[in-house]
């Protein structure tokens, strides 16, 4: 449905360094934990696998934000221009689609999503149906909840489905991945870094462009971005296989060409395992206050 591959994304590197821009606040924005708002959220993941089936572009339009982007599978920004066209023309069909759980995260009028998704689709013609790990970054807007940002990625294809991993070791293993990469940047071990984040890792800044490993190597190489101190809230994880994804709100202090940027923000990265260990490959976050 959603997290189709060209939904290859992401929007801020938090512990990161391009936020995507929201209000600043004085005080800590709690964790929502009122059900209804918790299930308008995943409620819209179910809208838009619905207005894909339907080929409903109006509802399309609706659920993704103007500024949605993120970065396909070639490395470029995909934008929700692209994403409607595709649809319109009938280059990529949604023939079905099944959710697995969803995990979900609200702070004020932001609010991260992810879950996994078992698809029957098409694209150019040809069959792309599969199981994929995807995850969304939303905010509310006039009164409506919108996508902003999203990514994905296959876990296996239709005919061999992957169980979620329910071995406590595993999950408990990607909580603590969170804590490793916030503890390389504060003691800006950029070999840690380097080791941590995939080559072809991406986001999409603020401004609507790529940013990439080099570039966030290079930030905290020469010190024009620096992670003080940090402190996790709840990380929520999903693992099929060698895919996972992690969600977390966290509370930083840090600076940024000198200029004092902490606050609080809420996350997710999408791993891979690669030659035996995890790498993140995509990142999407904003700032909460």
């Amino acid at each position: 449905m959603k997290k189709l591959q060209m939904k290859k994304f992401v929007g801020t590197v938090v512990f990161t360094c391009g936020c995507v821009g929201l209000v600043l606040a004085e005080a800590p924005e709690a964790q929502s934990k009122d059900p209804a708002v918790i299930d308008a959220v995943k409620q819209v993941a179910q809208d838009m696998g619905g207005a894909m089936v339907a080929g409903d572009i109006d509802k399309l339009n609706q659920i993704f934000a103007d500024d949605w982007a993120t970065v396909d599978s070639s490395g470029k920004i995909f934008t929700k221009e692209r994403l409607l066209s595709d649809f319109k023309s009938g280059k990529h069909k949604l023939l079905s689609f099944e959710l697995g759980p969803i995990d979900v995260q609200v702070f004020g009028d932001v609010a991260v999503s992810q879950g996994s998704v078992k698809e029957k689709r098409t694209r150019n013609g040809k069959d792309t149906s599969g199981q994929f790990l995807w995850m969304d970054l939303l905010k509310k807007r006039e009164g409506k909840w919108a996508v902003v940002r999203s990514d994905g990625a296959r876990v296996v294809l239709a005919d061999s489905p992957e169980a979620q991993s329910q071995d406590p070791t595993v999950v408990e293993s990607m909580k603590q991945f969170v804590q490793v990469t916030g503890d390389a940047m504060v003691a800006n071990d950029i070999d840690k870094l380097n080791q941590i984040y995939a080559d072809d890792w991406a986001t999409v800044d603020s401004s609507g462009k790529i940013f990439t490993k080099e570039g966030l190597l290079s930030d905290f190489k020469s010190g024009k971005h620096k992670l003080l101190s940090f402190e996790l809230g709840p990380v929520e994880a999903q693992v099929f296989g060698d895919v996972a994804i992690v969600q977390a709100g966290v509370t930083e202090k840090r600076l940024q060409d000198g200029k004092d940027i902490s606050g609080q923000f809420v996350f997710m990265d999408l791993l891979k395992k690669r030659e035996g260990k995890w790498v993140i490959v995509r990142t999407l976050g904003a700032r909460v206050i």
